[in-house]
């Protein structure tokens, strides 16, 4: 657990001053329109509690900022994959340098839009709200590509609706944080 406590103060070091330092508008001019809001899961002891781990198990996180999932899911569960994507090569860098400080093994920080990614050998995949709605459409066609060769697991924090509509899936969990905030798990429903 002293190694989670160092890599999050790190973390919380590196992303306030980076934050900061951000411009929406040469970040909008350099990566196109993509959602570019910072927010990470604090409910991360019970985020993966849902979820049925195995050293099978590929996990995503789409939009992935600091690598704050990634690197707890690693150091927690060692013989699993997890793997980040995330657009900014500012939040990109400082994950993959506590990747190699901290010399995980299990863990890849991948800098790059998570709409053109190749995510099709995950089959858990987490998000903090990545995207602008008129971009979840995209972002569903894909999850529906990769559940069409096998069952995948989507946890969705803070916006669900798209998840919600998909008739493809079914949400099988729910962790109300507040009125607002919610994190849901869903899965692709068999012989879709």
């Amino acid at each position: 657990m002293e190694q989670l406590k160092n890599i999050q103060s790190e973390i919380e070091q590196f992303s306030h001053h980076i934050e900061e330092g951000l411009s929406l508008s040469e970040i909008t001019i350099k990566y196109g329109l993509n959602s570019y809001r910072y927010g990470s899961s604090s409910f991360l002891d019970d985020l993966f509690d849902p979820i049925s781990i195995t050293d099978k198990t590929v996990f995503y996180d789409l939009g992935s900022g600091y690598g704050n999932i990634i690197l707890y899911g690693a150091i927690q569960y060692p013989n699993v994959q997890f793997k980040g994507i995330e657009i900014l090569e500012e939040r990109n860098k400082v994950c993959v340098d506590l990747i190699e400080k901290e010399g995980i093994t299990n863990v890849t920080a991948i800098c790059g839009d998570l709409l053109k990614a190749d995510i099709s050998d995950g089959n858990v995949f987490y998000l903090y709200n990545p995207l602008h709605d008129f971009q979840y459409a995209e972002l569903l066609d894909k999850l529906y590509q990769v559940s069409l060769k096998k069952d995948i697991i989507v946890i969705a924090e803070s916006h669900c609706s798209s998840f919600d509509e998909a008739d493809w899936l079914e949400q099988y969990y729910l962790k109300d944080i507040d009125v607002i905030r919610k994190i849901k798990y869903y899965c692709s429903k068999p012989a879709h």
